[in-house]
Formats: C-alpha cells, structure tokens, sequence
C-alpha cells in the first residue's frame, strides 16, 4: 500500500466515527476503528467501550445529530477532521442543561492511528457558540470532565 492509499484509509476510517457511528448510530463499529488499547484523555475513555460511553452521552443529548466530515487532512499518523454537526439538544450536555434547540456547530477531531486503528484522540468545538445557538447564558461546569 503506498503512502497516499494508507492516508485515504485512515481518513475514511476516522469518518466512519462521524458518518456511522454518531449519526446512524452505528455503535457496533467502534470494534472495527478502535484500538482495544485506545485512549480519549479529555474523558479519561479507554477502548471501544469507551467510545461507545462518549457516542452514546452526545446522542442522548442530542438524538437527531448528523455528524458530517467537511475537510480532512492526514499526515504520519494523524488525521484531522473537520465536522458539521446539527442537532436538536433534547438532553444535557457538557454542563448545559436540555434546551430543545436546534444547533449547527463545528467541531475538529484529531485521530492518532498505529496501522489502521485508532489509538488516541482529542476533540474540539466552540462552546461559547453552541451555548449562544442553544440559547444559555451560564454553564454549570461538571466535576469530573466526562461524557
């Protein structure tokens, strides 16, 4: 496989987080993408199991999501994606309470792969404004940062 083909693979595998395991739920996946040693430090997540947890928290708050890739670039062993993310929030989330409105936010996730497995990664989205779209004013910032 040269250089090229193994960066469009792990792309499409990094999307299939996005594309199938968030918005069409498709949580079975996760033993497919993941690495049984995969590590998520923002929420202290380990393994498939741990992607799931975090998959299924963001899908309780918000039950419509569509999670779609807008640009990707990979390098080594690092992808980075670009997401459009809209969503309807019917439960909490990251210490703001269920609003019942609808969002349309960015967010970037940042893959670490060994072969073709997941084995780390981080992610980042604009809370200021999401909270603005969800209409918030004040956070309640929980104890323990977790799904």
């Amino acid at each position: 496989m040269t250089e090229a083909s193994l960066l469009e693979r792990r792309k499409y595998r990094a999307s299939l987080l996005f594309e199938e395991i968030i918005t069409n739920n498709r949580l079975e996946l996760a033993d497919e993408i993941f690495a049984s040693d995969f590590y998520w430090p923002q929420f202290d997540l380990r393994g498939p199991d741990g992607v799931r947890e975090w998959v299924r928290a963001f899908r309780d708050a918000f039950p419509d999501i569509d999670d779609r890739v807008v640009d990707q670039v990979a390098e080594g062993d690092v992808v980075v994606s670009r997401l459009r993310c809209v969503g309807t929030q019917k439960g909490s989330f990251r210490g703001l309470a269920p609003s019942g409105n609808k969002a349309d936010f960015t967010a970037i996730g940042i893959d670490r792969f060994e072969g073709d497995m997941i084995v780390e990664r981080s992610a980042y989205f604009d809370l200021a404004d999401l909270m603005r779209q969800l209409e918030h004013r004040s956070i309640e910032i929980p104890s323990v940062d977790r799904p």
